[in-house]
């Protein structure tokens, strides 16, 4: 809109000027026909005065001649020749002076015609003079020059002169007065002028103050950051959609400070997170430090213990006297007690050695778990008829699994030792195996109950820490290291499965392990191993 109202007013100005122009022009054509008419009438006016000096001269001339005989005719011919051009100079101007006047300016038909008369009266007047050169100079009077056609010609002179000063006059004055209106004219043009434009300055000054003045305000308050500022967009011009783009792009950069804002928050709240996770991590280090530290001293006191009960009883059965069979048996049951204790605590240490590697080497490859799991029983059948326990198999149905058997079975030995360890003297521990399916997927799913000491709900978020045993756990079997459960939860996060220790309701612990399915089979086993006494196995209880 704005754009519009300034093309028009541009346009008017041009307009406008144009017109002055136009008009200063026309004035100054007219005041320039006044003074063309008044520089006519001026040569007019001479013209006549040099005809009436001619005259005279020529009356000198002729009053001389008159006493003087030898008065030169050249100079009479010359004197009639300048009074022909004179008077030929006056026929032009006067037929100038009758074409050329602008209409306002046109002099009346009576002098016209008497200026007309009057040349008319001098061209006859100089056709006679001319007529009698030929006869000599004293053929003519000083009476023929001034008298002429019974009219006097001084007086005709005389009038004409006084006609043509006063027309000289009234043009001159026409003349001035055109001038003075011109520069009146330009002058008022001018101001007129002038004021439209101050108008216009002022009319546009004032509907652009308030716009202006809010882009000014709005441009400062997000110089402030007040992103929040809205200009008023109500005005229908190019100021109403100015002022809705920046809005526009005021709301955008807002809603960008607070997107911004937010990920700024969210990345300190990240990195606290992060920190705290890593004062944690840094905090259980530490500790886990101080309990390896401890358990590296627990261990090496047990390497101590039974390799120098070996070393003893050895020695005094080789330096003693010589005894019975019975009592060589004794002794070599004592040292193979012991012998077993210290493979026990150096299996221990070597597999906790190895799981501090970042990767173990566990090889996929398509197994039926039950083959390692029969394994493992098997074994921890020996410890159970030590123990009077008896493992019984409920059912095992098979599966096929990508994984690697030596572990697996590592794993099943772990939980089968933790169970026949910390149950009770003639219990009995439940195995079964059978395919479910968990959380859409199908899995084997291998649950191991005990009757035993059950595990504390205050150390089940701990139970899989490495070097971690719960006081019930010290003191139904003080020789456990603590790194069964937590080598056996690793291995199984290597195979992609699950593993959980829950307590049962009757008493006792049960140890559920998950494994994916790789593909189903239909062979399903039953197995019932007798209760015996064998000797102990050598995996110990974490809990």
């Amino acid at each position: 809109m704005f754009e519009r109202r300034l093309g028009v007013a541009l346009l008017a100005l041009t307009l406008l000027a144009v017109i002055q122009g136009g008009v200063a022009i026309w004035a100054i054509d007219g005041a320039r026909q006044k003074v063309a008419l008044g520089r006519v009438s001026s040569d007019l006016h001479a013209g006549f005065l040099a005809l009436s000096d001619s005259k005279h001269r020529l009356q000198t001339w002729l009053s001389r001649a008159q006493y003087e005989a030898d008065a030169d005719p050249e100079q009479r011919d010359a004197l009639l020749q300048e009074m022909r051009s004179h008077l030929a100079r006056l026929q032009q101007l006067t037929r100038t002076l009758a074409t050329g006047a602008p209409t306002e300016l046109e002099q009346p038909a009576s002098l016209i015609t008497e200026r007309q008369q009057a040349l008319d009266l001098f061209d006859d007047f100089l056709q006679r003079l001319e007529s009698q050169a030929p006869g000599g100079p004293r053929d003519a009077t000083l009476d023929d020059l001034n008298q002429f056609e019974g009219r006097d010609l001084r007086l005709t002179m005389a009038d004409t002169l006084a006609r043509e000063r006063t027309l000289l006059a009234k043009q001159r004055s026409e003349a001035d007065r055109s001038l003075h209106q011109l520069m009146l004219m330009a002058a008022l043009t001018t101001l007129a002028l002038s004021l439209i434009i101050l108008w216009v300055f002022w009319h546009f000054a004032r509907a652009l103050r308030r716009p202006i003045g809010e882009l000014l305000r709005g441009a400062q308050a997000l110089q402030r950051g007040e992103l929040s500022h809205r200009l008023d967009d109500s005005l229908q011009d190019e100021f109403g959609r100015i002022a809705a783009h920046i809005n526009q792009m005021a709301s955008e950069l807002d809603q960008h400070r607070r997107t911004e804002r937010d990920r700024q928050r969210h990345l300190e709240d990240l990195v606290d997170t992060r920190t705290r996770e890593l004062e944690q991590a840094l905090a259980r280090l530490n500790q886990l430090s101080k309990q390896r530290q401890q358990l590296l001293e627990d261990i090496s006191h047990e390497l101590r213990t039974p390799a120098t009960s070996i070393r003893g009883e050895a020695e005094i059965t080789l330096r003693g006297q010589p005894r019975s069979e019975a009592e060589y048996r004794q002794a070599l049951q004592r040292i193979a007690d012991d012998a077993a204790h210290l493979s026990g605590v150096i299996s221990d240490l070597l597999t906790m050695a190895r799981s501090d590697i970042a990767e173990w080497q566990v090889q996929h490859r398509p197994l039926d778990p039950l083959s390692p799991l029969r394994d493992a029983i098997s074994q921890a059948s020996t410890l159970g008829r030590l123990r009077g326990i008896r493992i019984r198999v409920a059912h095992l149905e098979s599966a096929l699994l990508l994984g690697d058997a030596q572990r697996l079975k590592q794993v099943f030995g772990i939980l089968l030792d933790n169970a026949v360890q910390y149950s009770h003297p003639a219990g009995q521990v439940d195995v079964e195996a059978s395919l479910v399916e968990h959380q859409g997927t199908a899995v084997w799913e291998l649950r191991i109950r005990d009757r035993g000491i059950g595990l504390p709900d205050r150390e089940a978020a701990r139970i899989f820490e490495r070097g971690y045993r719960s006081p019930e756990a010290r003191r139904h079997r003080p020789d456990g290291q603590g790194v069964g459960l937590a080598i056996a939860m690793l291995l199984m996060r290597l195979h992609g499965g699950q593993l959980q220790l829950d307590n049962l309701p009757e008493g006792g612990c049960q140890a559920l392990l998950r494994l994916p399915v790789h593909a189903a089979t239909d062979h399903t086993a039953t197995d019932h191993i007798a209760n015996d006494h064998t000797e102990p196995s050598d995996a110990h209880r974490d809990r």
